[in-house]
C-alpha cells in the first residue's frame, strides 16, 4: 500500500523542512492494439509529464498573506471558519515556529496544510483584481477546499481549472480563462479546453460527453482535461522508496484510468471531436531518500490517436510540442 494514512506520529517534524524545488520530466510511448489477425497496430500516443514542487515555509506563508490581501482587494471575505482560513492559519503557525526555533507545538498535519495552501495560492494569486477574478475567488470558498478529503465541491472544481491554467502559462503557452474553461492559442487558432474533475468513476461517458459539448460547435479544436486527484485514497499521501517508484505509481493511476475507460475516450478522439485527452493526478509525496522529503508532485498524461485531419493534427502537435519543450 503506497498511499498511507496521515498519522502525525509517523512524520517527525524536525525533518519536514521544505526548500524551493521545481523539477520536471517527460516520457513518451506509442500505444499498440492487436488486430484480429494478430498484427500490432499503433492506436495512439501516450506522453507522461511530471512536475514536483516544494517551497520554504516562509514563502508559502507570504503567499497566504498575499492571498488574503487579494480577497480583500476583490471585496471578498475569507470566513474564519473556512478551510482556506485553516490552511493559512496552520501555515503561519508552522512558519513562525521555525523562525523562532520553537517546535514544541508543530505537527505534521500543519505541513500538509502548507502543501495544500501552496497549490491554492499559486493557482489563485495570478488572478489579480477584476470582476472575473472575484468570481473565481468566490468559487474557491464554495464547498470544501480540503484537497486530502474526497468531498465534491465547486471549490475543488475551480482549483483544477486555475491550476491547469497556470501550468499552461508556466509552459509559455498563451492560455486564458474563458469558455469552455480554458482557451489556448497557436498561430491564430484557438483550442478550447474543458476541465473535468472526477470524484468517482461512475458516469465517465456522460462527463466526457459534457466536456465535448462545452467546446464542440464553438471551437474547431478541443481538449478534454481530466483531473484524478480525488480518485486517490482519502486522507493519505503517497509514500515511495524512490523518485522512480513515485513516478511509476502516479503514471499507473493515469494509465489505469485511460485503459479502463479507453472505449469512452476513443469515441471522441477517433472521430476528432477532441484532438487529445489530458489526464492529470497531483499528490503530496513522501520520498524519505530525497531532500526535500515531502513535496507536491503532479503527473499528466497526454493521449492522442493518429489519423486526425491535417488541421487538427497540426494543432495537436502545436500543443504537444509546447508541453514537451517545457519539460525538456
Amino acid at each position: 500500500m503506497l498511499f498511507r494514512k496521515l498519522l502525525p506520529s509517523d512524520f517527525p517534524v524536525e525533518i519536514l523542512h521544505l526548500v524551493r524545488d521545481m523539477k520536471k520530466r517527460a516520457t513518451h510511448a506509442p500505444i499498440f492494439i492487436e488486430t484480429q489477425s494478430g498484427v500490432l497496430v499503433q492506436s495512439g500516443n501516450s506522453s507522461d509529464f511530471t512536475a514536483q514542487d516544494s517551497s520554504s515555509y516562509l514563502a508559502v506563508k507570504q503567499r497566504g498573506i498575499e492571498l488574503q490581501e487579494l480577497y480583500q482587494k476583490n471585496d471578498l471575505l475569507i470566513s474564519p471558519t473556512s478551510y482556506l482560513s485553516k490552511l493559512i492559519g496552520d501555515t503561519s503557525s508552522l512558519s513562525d515556529s521555525w523562525l523562532c526555533n520553537d517546535h514544541s507545538c508543530d505537527t505534521a498535519l500543519q505541513l500538509f496544510s502548507l502543501s495544500q495552501l501552496d497549490r491554492v495560492a499559486k493557482a489563485a494569486l495570478p488572478l489579480g483584481v477584476s470582476v472575473q477574478s472575484k468570481k473565481y475567488l468566490g468559487a474557491l470558498l464554495t464547498g470544501s477546499l480540503d484537497l486530502l478529503s474526497r468531498e465534491q465541491s465547486k471549490a475543488k472544481d475551480t482549483l483544477w481549472e486555475l491550476e491547469l491554467w497556470q501550468v499552461l502559462v508556466g509552459m509559455g503557452i498563451h492560455a486564458s480563462l474563458e469558455e469552455p474553461d480554458i482557451v489556448v492559442s497557436f498561430d491564430g487558432a484557438r483550442i478550447g479546453i474543458a476541465c473535468k474533475k472526477f470524484y468517482s468513476e461512475n458516469n465517465v461517458s456522460k462527463v466526457l460527453s459534457q466536456a465535448v459539448s462545452q467546446f464542440e460547435g464553438d471551437f474547431d479544436f478541443g481538449i478534454i482535461a481530466i483531473n484524478l486527484d480525488d480518485l486517490t485514497p482519502a486522507n493519505t499521501i503517497l509514500k515511495a522508496r524512490s523518485m522512480s517508484q513515485m513516478f511509476e505509481v502516479i503514471s499507473q493511476l493515469n494509465d489505469s484510468f485511460i485503459i479502463k475507460h479507453e472505449r469512452h475516450l476513443r469515441k471522441y478522439l477517433e472521430m476528432g471531436r477532441a484532438i487529445s485527452a489530458l489526464v492529470s493526478t497531483a499528490v503530496i509525496a513522501d520520498v524519505p531518500t530525497t531532500k526535500p522529503r515531502f513535496f507536491n508532485s503532479r503527473q499528466s498524461t497526454i493521449w492522442n490517436i493518429p489519423g486526425l485531419a491535417i488541421d487538427k493534427e497540426k494543432q495537436m502537435r502545436n500543443f504537444f510540442n509546447a508541453v514537451n519543450a517545457a519539460h525538456a
